[in-house]
């Protein structure tokens, strides 16, 4: 999901300390440290910030109103350029004229919110010094934690006003390594969304509302049956000075869209999705300790980065020649990421962003990558990729039997996009050809099903079972047919379905 934290979570009081003496299951899935308490870690050196410079910035784009009409054409016009650094920002050029603060106590009737207490310090990723966030139990509404985190920043800095962009990096770089700060809070993952519904907020009504975007008629999205909190429906993230979100990549290699609608700046930092794999080699081994890995090979890493409780500083990427790139994102722009691109980042002050997952057509290759991961992993997905290639290649199809030849060669034609969706179709649609052969061969019978109402998952890994699984009497649950073959021969009444 669109910066989503699935951290093991446990309920304290905001700046309560842990004491694992008292709670043996906590002493299980808690670092055995003081979550709190900071400490040099040798493979993080924050002795010098000089590093700060080397990062360059990401591509910066200003439409004007009429290349704003159309996200997927905008969005589709600067991907060449964009995707090479795997995030950019977008300045919007219209602006909402309802608050922040009025949507969200009058419009949404006061919505309230918890927060997650983050821990400001460094972790050695180790079997007694994992990192971890906790759910404070405190409720707010907007206000409430707006007043706290301006309060905190007045405290800190002698000032209402916002510090520049670089001088807030070295602060949160320092605090992070050897300042005073115990915690901040976040809250992070709320459902809802604060574009206005007024019908005179020109932003609210245009199709870069967030709440909008996963319907649109080039979204990939818009083919799930049931909706999906934080990939097909926004969800909000109010900060603090210092609240972070660490590195991870989006669910499904997605891309996501962040709007800032108030408040401090944010810092991101962003790694080309080409990148993401030595990205993940660095992780796995300059950043987590070898005890900690539950595999081995490119999995193990991502395995433990997909809980997104993992902050480092940028210079060890740098040190190892990973590119990254840096967005200082205000209020009124928007931030892409793109499909594998891992960033992070962090508030200057208190805010209110909102975010959302979306997927075109040059996602299909990179998705398939994800749900092969995940399906070794044993992850249940988060959607199905299978349904939404077969969804859409049946619509491709449908397009070219009912235009002419004129169309096809002009608005249909074989377009990157609808290869990129070709290709990993194509190989789907091989691969169970082949095995159903092999598996019809051994004696399994074929049974064909219609409108099925609900997502068939493999019973070991877990993969989405769209096109066909397996039913044996070995087994209660489906299996895929990638271990279909391994349970045919053990039964002599399976059914292919």
């Amino acid at each position: 999901m669109a910066g989503k934290e699935e951290a093991a979570l446990k309920p304290v009081s905001c700046g309560a300390r842990l004491r694992r003496s008292h709670d043996a299951s906590l002493r299980e899935e808690v670092s055995m440290r003081d979550p709190f308490l900071k400490h040099r870690v040798k493979k993080f050196d924050l002795s010098s910030l000089d590093w700060i410079d080397q990062i360059p910035e990401c591509p910066v784009f200003s439409p004007s109103v009429e290349e704003f009409e159309d996200p997927f054409v905008y969005l589709s016009k600067i991907a060449p350029v964009a995707a090479k650094y795997g995030i950019c920002k977008i300045v919007s050029p219209i602006c909402a004229s309802v608050p922040v603060g009025t949507v969200l106590m009058k419009e949404q009737g006061g919505l309230k919110f918890t927060t997650r207490v983050q821990p400001l310090r460094l972790a050695e990723w180790s079997m007694d010094d994992k990192f971890a966030f906790f759910m404070s139990g405190r409720k707010y509404t907007f206000r409430d934690f707006e007043k706290i985190a301006n309060k905190g920043f007045v405290r800190r800095y002698s000032s209402a006003a916002c510090l520049p962009a670089r001088y807030m990096e070295e602060e949160f770089w320092h605090e992070i390594a050897f300042g005073k700060m115990e915690s901040v809070e976040y809250a992070c993952d709320i459902d809802g969304s604060a574009f206005s519904s007024s019908p005179n907020d020109q932003l609210g009504r245009s199709k870069w509302n967030l709440k909008k975007l996963s319907r649109l008629s080039k979204s990939i999205l818009r083919l799930l049956r049931t909706a999906i909190p934080g990939v097909t429906d926004p969800m909000l993230y109010i900060g603090m000075l210092f609240s972070m979100f660490a590195w991870h990549v989006e669910d499904h290699y997605l891309y996501s869209i962040n709007y800032h609608h108030c408040g401090a700046s944010k810092t991101w930092y962003g790694i080309p999705g080409k990148a993401a794999p030595d990205f993940e080699k660095v992780v796995r081994e300059h950043v987590y300790d070898h005890e900690i890995l539950s595999g081995e090979g490119e999995t193990a890493a991502f395995d433990i980065l997909l809980g997104k409780t993992t902050m480092f500083p940028p210079n060890i990427l740098l040190h190892h020649h990973v590119p990254v790139y840096r967005a200082i994102q205000k209020p009124g722009e928007f931030v892409i990421t793109f499909p594998r691109a891992y960033h992070s980042g962090f508030s200057h002050g208190f805010n209110c962003g909102e975010a959302v997952n979306f997927a075109v057509g040059e996602w299909f290759p990179l998705g398939a990558i994800a749900s092969q991961r995940y399906a070794l992993l044993k992850r249940i997905p988060l959607l199905p990729y299978e349904e939404l290639l077969c969804k859409e290649a049946a619509l491709l199809d449908h397009e070219f039997s009912t235009s002419s030849y004129k169309d096809l060669t002009t608005s249909t034609g074989d377009t990157h996009i609808q290869h990129c969706m070709k290709v990993p179709f194509v190989q789907l649609m091989r691969l169970q050809h082949c095995v159903r052969w092999s598996l019809m061969k051994m004696g399994a019978r074929t049974h064909y099903k219609a409108d099925i109402d609900a997502t068939v998952l493999c019973s070991i890994c877990k993969r989405d079972c769209y096109v066909a699984h397996v039913m044996c009497n070995c087994r209660v649950d489906a299996i895929c047919l990638c271990h279909g073959k391994n349970f045919l021969t053990l039964s002599t009444d399976s059914n292919l379905s």
